[in-house]
């Protein structure tokens, strides 16, 4: 198991679960994914179960029972709650698990899904192609990283929505009144919000999943934020964000002008003789070469938490990699 199918309206759901129960949960979908058509119970040993959410989240054997015990006695919670899987046009509400039963002797814990769960579950794994559900692929290495359920829900978010071809996503406009769904908080202000979760959370993401850089736009009315969007692009060398061009950088230990080092970088990467160069070297030349410039970026720019943060790195990325390039090609010369 390397990936977690999930479906979108769990993803979009109230976000009462403990970050373990939810990382467990992740994981009994998966492994029940592929017997749904054909099974109403299904089973899988205690020792996968802590292996594959992490066991420094259970004190015992015993707690994995008592972590899904108490998923069956939560009240029931919304679900799709931005409406994002239209195969559910009206509001719904469910309860994630029937039944489960820990067997000590043999360290297996059984569980069975509500009929409503169940269906939305065999949608995930159907023949038919045109009755697939709609579904997020949750790599297990990084939901594994996750010490904040807050971080995880708007990881899960932000990947249900990612478009793997354009490398590039918006979702919706969302309120502050379902963002403390999706975070199960109870903030009035957009401000005390960001500030106390999502924030964190996205540094959290940013860290755990370097290859996404996820941006914040706000919705204002009388200068009041009352709605806000999320961006998610794929964090590549030497192609500008979308919204980060012209800013001014400003870091605790230096300050960039976006404008001129732009225009500098852009001088650089149309230097003919570095882009023959690169042309010369094979695939894994020119990954070694981008790890490097990665390793070179300094500490403090490593995990941006804003937009200006994200574009000083990126920016500092490209300086490493043509600095690395030059070197190369002053070394073969000297030869």
């Amino acid at each position: 198991m390397d990936s977690i199918f999930k479906p979108s309206s769990l993803v979009d759901i109230e976000n009462i679960l403990t970050l373990a129960q939810r990382k467990v949960y992740n994981i009994l979908i998966e492994h029940s994914r592929q017997s749904i058509h054909n099974a109403t119970t299904f089973s899988l040993s205690v020792k996968t179960i802590r292996e594959k959410a992490g066991a420094s989240l259970f004190e015992s054997n015993t707690s994995v029972y008592e972590q899904l015990k108490a998923i069956i006695d939560l009240p029931a919670m919304e679900a799709n709650i931005f409406g994002k899987d239209k195969k559910y046009p009206t509001r719904i509400a469910v309860t994630l698990i029937a039944q489960v039963e820990y067997n000590k002797d043999q360290e297996m814990i059984s569980w069975s899904y509500p009929p409503f769960i169940h269906k939305m579950l065999t949608l995930l794994n159907t023949p038919d192609a045109n009755d697939i559900g709609m579904y997020v692929r949750l790599p297990l290495s990084v939901q594994s990283q996750f010490s904040s359920k807050h971080s995880l829900a708007l990881w899960e978010f932000c990947r249900s929505r990612f478009d793997e071809k354009r490398g590039y996503a918006e979702s919706p406009f969302i309120s502050v009144e379902d963002l403390n769904k999706l975070f199960h908080t109870n903030y009035e202000s957009w401000n005390r919000l960001n500030i106390n979760i999502v924030k964190k959370a996205l540094q959290d993401i940013h860290k755990q999943e370097p290859t996404y850089f996820i941006n914040v736009v706000e919705q204002k009315v009388r200068h009041k934020v009352v709605a806000v969007k999320f961006i998610i692009q794929r964090r590549l060398s030497g192609i500008p964000l979308v919204e980060t061009q012209n800013l001014k950088l400003r870091t605790t230990k230096e300050s960039l002008k976006a404008s001129n080092t732009a225009q500098d970088l852009k001088e650089l990467a149309r230097n003919t003789v570095v882009e023959k160069f690169l042309a010369t070297l094979s695939p894994e030349q020119q990954t070694r070469i981008q790890e490097e410039a990665e390793q070179s970026v300094p500490e403090y720019l490593l995990y941006p938490a804003n937009e200006r943060e994200q574009a000083a790195y990126q920016l500092q990325l490209q300086i490493n990699r043509i600095a690395i390039v030059e070197a190369l090609i002053n070394s073969q010369q000297q030869l």
